[in-house]
């Protein structure tokens, strides 16, 4: 079991360093999108869920980043994946754009 936390977090460490780059280049966007769109514009929710989607994607990438044990589910039938929410301890809560700008 060992050797496969191992090749979890190789693989996961690979998926959230490709990921987050342009994930918060997206988010950024997005969040530029939606302070220069009037709310009554139908466009404005479409953003809105568009961020919404990029910052869900970011909660996960710092789960992966945070996976400390080799945990499985079951996944469509008799397949198994890994179940990043009993896999991660994830005492540190994601940082929204705020707290990431205000860090530095």
């Amino acid at each position: 079991q060992r050797e496969k936390l191992q090749g979890v977090l190789e693989m996961a460490g690979a998926v959230c360093h490709e990921l987050n780059q342009p994930m918060q280049i997206v988010l950024t966007c997005s969040e530029i999108l939606l302070l220069s769109v009037p709310k009554e514009d139908p466009a404005f929710r479409r953003i809105q869920a568009l961020t919404e989607q990029i910052t869900r994607m970011g909660e996960i990438t710092w789960k992966l980043m945070r996976i400390t044990k080799y945990e499985t589910k079951e996944y469509a039938g008799a397949a198994k994946i890994i179940d990043i929410d009993r896999a991660s301890d994830d005492p540190v809560a994601f940082p929204t754009t705020q707290d990431i700008i205000a860090s530095g």
